[in-house]
C-alpha cells in the first residue's frame, strides 16, 4: 500500500470519531468551535489539518478544568479499566477491553507467541508503561511476569529458574540484567531467552549487535506514547517503524501543522480512534519523518525512520520525559544552593543524568547533595547522580544534553 493509499484509508474513521466527539466530549466540541469548524468541515484525512494541533501543555490545563478529565471522556471514570498519571501531570484512562493500547501487532511480528515466557521489565504502578506491554504480550497468548524496574537479583533468579524465553522493556536494562547474571555466575547464553521486544529510548546498532551475536537474543523495538500507546514497530527486516493501521500517526510541519513528505522531519500528531477519550491531533512532542517507499516489506504499511528528537525542551532519559522547568522547580526548593547545572550523558549503553551544585559557603554540603537527590527522584521519577563542583562556567546552561547514539 503507498502511503497515499493508506492515509486515505482511514477517511471514514476520521468522519466517524470527529462527528461522535463533537458530540460527546464539551473539550472537543469547545477546540472545534474555536477553530470555526463543524463536523462537515472534516471528510476525510486531509481535512484534519484545518483543526489545530492539541499540546502536551495544553492537554494538562485540559484536564485540569473541571470532570471527566476536563470533558475529554465521554465515559464516567467508574467504566474506565485503569488510570494512569505521566510526567506533567498528564492522566492516561485505560479502556476496560483486551489489549486498550494495541500492542499485540508489535509482539506478533517479533514472534512472541504462546510459547514464550516474557519477563516484562517495563515500570508498573503510577506508569502505564508495564500495564501497556503486558496487555500486548498477553494478547498474543504469552505468559508474563510482572518484574518492573528494580530487584535485579530476584529477577535474575525468576529467569534462570523459570526459563523465561522473552524480554520486554528497557534495552539499557537488559543490558544491565545480563551483565550482572553474569557477575552472579549465570551464562544467559545457555538460557532459553531469545528474543526481546524493548523501546522507550534508542537502540543503536552497536547495542542490538551486542544482543545478537554476544547472547543469541533478537531484538525488536517498538515506538508508543504513554498517551497513546502504539505509534510503530519494527516489521521483520528490523528497518524503521511500521505504522499501525489503528491509529493515524501523521508527520506534520511544527510551523503550519500541515503532514510533510516522506524524508522530511516533522512532529509526530497522533488521532485516536477511541470512543472513550477523545484524542484527536495530539502533538506527542517527538521529531521523525516517513521512509521514503523503496523495497516491498512484509508488513504493508509505511514506516517512521525513528526517533530524531524533541519538538520542545523535553528528552527522554531512561524511557522518561524530563523537562527542565520541573528541575528548575526542585532546584529552586533547596537552601544553601548558589548554582546548579542538569546533564544528560550517555555511559555504557545508559542514560545518566547528573546534576552538579555549587554549594553557597555556609551550605552543608552533604544535607544539600542529599536533599537534591529526594527532590530530583520526586519530581522526574528518576535517580539522578548529584555531584557538588566548587564552580560552573558564567554561561553554563542549566540543562544539557551531551548524549551520542553511536
Amino acid at each position: 500500500m503507498n502511503i497515499e493509499a493508506f492515509y486515505a484509508s482511514f477517511d471514514q474513521r476520521v468522519r466517524e470519531i470527529v462527528a461522535f466527539g463533537y458530540e460527546h466530549s464539551p473539550a472537543f466540541r469547545q477546540r472545534m468551535d474555536s477553530a470555526g469548524l463543524t463536523p462537515s468541515d472534516i471528510q476525510t484525512t486531509a481535512d484534519l489539518s484545518r483543526l489545530p494541533i492539541l499540546r502536551k501543555e495544553q492537554l494538562v490545563e485540559l484536564q485540569r478544568q473541571g470532570p471527566q478529565l476536563g470533558g475529554m471522556l465521554t465515559v464516567p471514570l467508574s467504566r474506565l479499566r485503569r488510570i494512569f498519571q505521566s510526567p506533567g501531570p498528564i492522566y492516561d484512562p485505560e479502556s476496560d477491553e483486551p489489549d486498550p493500547w494495541r500492542w499485540a501487532p508489535a509482539f506478533r511480528a517479533a514472534g512472541f507467541g504462546p510459547d514464550d515466557i516474557v519477563i516484562n521489565c517495563f515500570g508498573y504502578h503510577l506508569t502505564p508503561a508495564g500495564v501497556m506491554f503486558e496487555e500486548g504480550a498477553r494478547a498474543v497468548g504469552c505468559a508474563v511476569i510482572p518484574a518492573g524496574v528494580g530487584n535485579q537479583a530476584q529477577q535474575i533468579e525468576v529467569m534462570a529458574q523459570l526459563g523465561v524465553t522473552a524480554y520486554a522493556g528497557l534495552p539499557s536494562y537488559l543490558k544491565t540484567l545480563l551483565e550482572r547474571a553474569v557477575e552472579a555466575g549465570h551464562d544467559p547464553r545457555t538460557w532459553p531467552l531469545n528474543k526481546a521486544f524493548v523501546a522507550a529510548e534508542p537502540l543503536p546498532p552497536s547495542l542490538r549487535a551486542l544482543f545478537e551475536e554476544q547472547y543469541g537474543i533478537l531484538v525488536y523495538d517498538g515506538y508508543g506514547t504513554a498517551e497513546t500507546g502504539n505509534l510503530g514497530y519494527n516489521g521483520p527486516e528490523r528497518q524503521g517503524w511500521h505504522l499501525p493501521e489503528d491509529a493515524l500517526v501523521q508527520i506534520c510541519d511544527l510551523n503550519t501543522g500541515e503532514p510533510v513528505p516522506p524524508g522530511q522531519t516533522g512532529e509526530v500528531v497522533v488521532t485516536l480512534f477511541r470512543r472513550d477519550y477523545i484524542l484527536i491531533r495530539f502533538a506527542v512532542g517527538d521529531l521523525s519523518a516517513l521512509m521514503e517507499p523503496t523495497t516491498a516489506t512484509v508488513i504493508q504499511t509505511p514506516r517512521l525512520v525513528g526517533w530524531l528528537g524533541r519538538s520542545g525542551e523535553s528528552v527522554k532519559v531512561r524511557g522518561l520525559f524530563v523537562h527542565p522547568r520541573h528541575i528548575a522547580e526542585a532546584m529552586r526548593r533547596m537552601t544553601g544552593l548558589q548554582a546548579y547545572q542538569a546533564v544528560v550523558v550517555r555511559e555504557n549503553h545508559r542514560d545518566e543524568l547528573i546534576c552538579r551544585l555549587v554549594p553557597t559557603a555556609d551550605a552543608d554540603p552533604a544535607h544539600l547533595r542529599d536533599s537534591a537527590a529526594q527532590a530530583l527522584h520526586e519530581a522526574l521519577k528518576l535517580h539522578c547522580r548529584v555531584e557538588l563542583v566548587s564552580d560552573l562556567p558564567a554561561d553554563a546552561k542549566p540543562f544539557v544534553d551531551l548524549r551520542t547514539w553511536d
